[in-house]
Parts: structure tokens; sequence; C-alpha cells
């Protein structure tokens, strides 16, 4: 073989191996994409949930705490959060992607035992502020107990609850029930039953108030005969 024919040869392969890896990397991590609207179920008996309880206007974020996507999305959600506190009801739910984030679950576990001392969204502040930290680890717990530290929870407990993994079968109801309902990346929101669109402080504006707004409406009234 020439030199010339070993230097294409090299590039076609390099060619393929670095297109095989960007598609790879494509079909395996979370994405802007959610699916489509549909027939979705929710059970929100074991999720966590902030703002106005009984409100009619529900937003409900499949999210995971190791996701870069998610992480870039909570500037926005924090805003919102705070801003419509008193209008709308926010309900956590965990969806970890595990295949890809072998830290996610084990962070999700970490943030339930906060919630178990009524701290869940502090935890949940930190777990993202840190999250370039514990996520390449092999081990995170000892980082997890740290951010129980700062956060002001009782170490112990925050430790017994973490090894014994107290709400591991909490937040896996969250995961089926994301997967029933057809979610496949993170964050994926929904307001109320439709999957919303939206990142920017703009755009969840546009949707909660628009939301808002058909709550509000009376229920059109079926016409009666008078015959």
């Amino acid at each position: 073989m020439t030199e010339q024919s070993k230097l294409i040869t090299t590039i076609v392969v390099a060619t393929v191996v670095i297109f095989g890896g960007l598609v790879f990397a494509l079909l395996r991590s979370p994405s802007d994409t959610v699916t489509p609207n549909g027939q979705v179920a929710f059970n929100d008996a074991t999720s966590i949930a902030t703002g106005k309880l009984d409100s009619p206007v529900v937003v409900r974020m499949y999210s995971d705490f190791q996701c870069p996507a998610c992480r870039a999305a909570e500037a926005a959600v924090e805003t919102i959060r705070q801003e419509y506190a008193d209008r709308v009801k926010f309900i956590w739910k965990d969806f970890p992607l595990m295949t890809i984030h072998p830290n996610a679950r084990n962070a999700a576990n970490a943030a339930r035992c906060a919630n178990d001392q009524g701290k869940f969204w502090e935890y949940h502040d930190r777990l993202y502020t840190n999250q370039d930290v514990w996520a390449p680890l092999s081990n995170p717990k000892d980082r997890f107990v740290q951010l129980a530290t700062d956060t002001g929870l009782n170490v112990d407990q925050f430790t017994s609850c973490y090894n014994d993994k107290k709400f591991d079968d909490q937040l896996m109801k969250d995961v089926d029930e994301g997967d029933a309902n057809g979610v496949n990346a993170t964050p994926t929101f929904y307001i109320n039953n439709k999957i919303a669109n939206v990142r920017s402080e703009a755009q969840w504006r546009a949707a909660l108030d628009a939301a808002l707004r058909e709550s509000a409406s009376p229920a059109p009234t079926s016409a009666t005969s008078t015959n």
C-alpha cells in the first residue's frame, strides 16, 4: 500500500469513528426534544411540591441532577418558581438518566433525604451548583454528606437515610411514571397535562399566564332545549 493510500484509509477510518461517536452521543444524551402531547397520567402522592398547593395550574418537572441541560434550565425555573409561588403549584419529578448519568440516582436519593428534613430545594440548589464536582466521582457519598452539612441538615440522619436508600422506591415511581408518559429527555416540563416547550423566563411567563387565564375562564355552558 502506498503512503497516499495509507493516508486516505486513515482519514476514512477517522471520519467513520468521529461520525459514529456523534451519532451515539445524539442518541444517548438528553436533548431539548420532548414527546408529543398524548394521554398522560400523574400520581403526585410521593412527589415533591411547592408553590400554591391548591392551584388549578400545575407544573410538573421531570429532571435529573446530573444532567447539564437541567442545570442550565435551573436559573429560569428558579426565578419562575419564586415569581409564581402564590399562583402555581410546582412538582418535582425524579427522572435520572441512569444509563448515561451513573450518579444521578444517588443524587436523587440524597435530595430525597434532604427533603425528609424539610430542605429539599436548598439541597437541590447545591446539587446543581456543585454538579461538576460530584458528577465524575466513582462514589459521591462523601460529597453528598458535605453538601448536607453545608445545607444545615442533621448529618447522621441524612447519612443513615442515604445508606438505606430510604426513598429509592419513591423516586423510581417517578421514573416509571415518566416512562409510561413517554418522557425520554431531561428536563421535560408539563403545564397541567400538556408538554411545555419552555426555557427562557419570557417563555415560562407566557405559558403560565395563558394557563392561569384559562383556569380562570368560566366553563362553557351547554345549550338547553326549551321544547
